[in-house]
């Protein structure tokens, strides 16, 4: 019997861009479920602008969290040693946006505000649920081996 590895990495570590990958389908399912059970819960409890809310809601939450890995995948393909810094502007674009969100939405009457601001919650607190399931069980090489280093004793020759 095949020894069985610990996530879902059966043939050993995962470069960056393939756990990403793996994280990203394992955030969004989730996600997506949610935000349709929030969709049909808006509807039941407050018709059609329930509905709509739960809707643009779930949506944001999933293009915020999609886009801000885009982002940040983008900055760390370029250069690894600006990861900080480009994990900082895709926060500080991110909030610019909702705060804009806000402040265009702060007067809609064609929507729910309670149950957008409640989805955009509870598909938040999903997403960040999966994805940190999904990381916790993803193996990642911090450090990726080049076949050409020589060992300890081959440098001491």
């Amino acid at each position: 019997m095949p020894a069985v590895t610990d996530g879902p990495t059966p043939t050993g570590p995962m470069t960056s861009a393939q756990a990403t990958s793996v994280v990203l389908k394992a955030a969004v399912v989730p996600t997506v479920v949610v935000g349709v059970l929030a969709v049909v819960v808006g509807a039941v409890l407050k018709g059609g602008n329930g509905a709509l809310g739960a809707f643009l809601g779930a949506l944001v939450a999933i293009v915020f969290f999609v886009g801000g890995q885009w982002g940040i995948d983008k900055v760390l393909g370029g250069n690894p040693d600006t990861a900080m810094a480009g994990a900082l502007l895709v926060y500080v674009v991110q909030i610019l946006v909702l705060f804009v969100l806000i402040a265009l939405l702060k007067d809609a009457t064609w929507l729910d505000g309670r149950v957008f601001a409640a989805t955009i919650m509870v598909c938040t607190i999903t997403w960040l649920g999966a994805s940190v399931w999904a990381w916790n069980r993803t193996k990642v090489l911090y450090v990726e081996p080049a076949s050409t280093v020589a060992t300890d004793e081959e440098a001491d020759q």
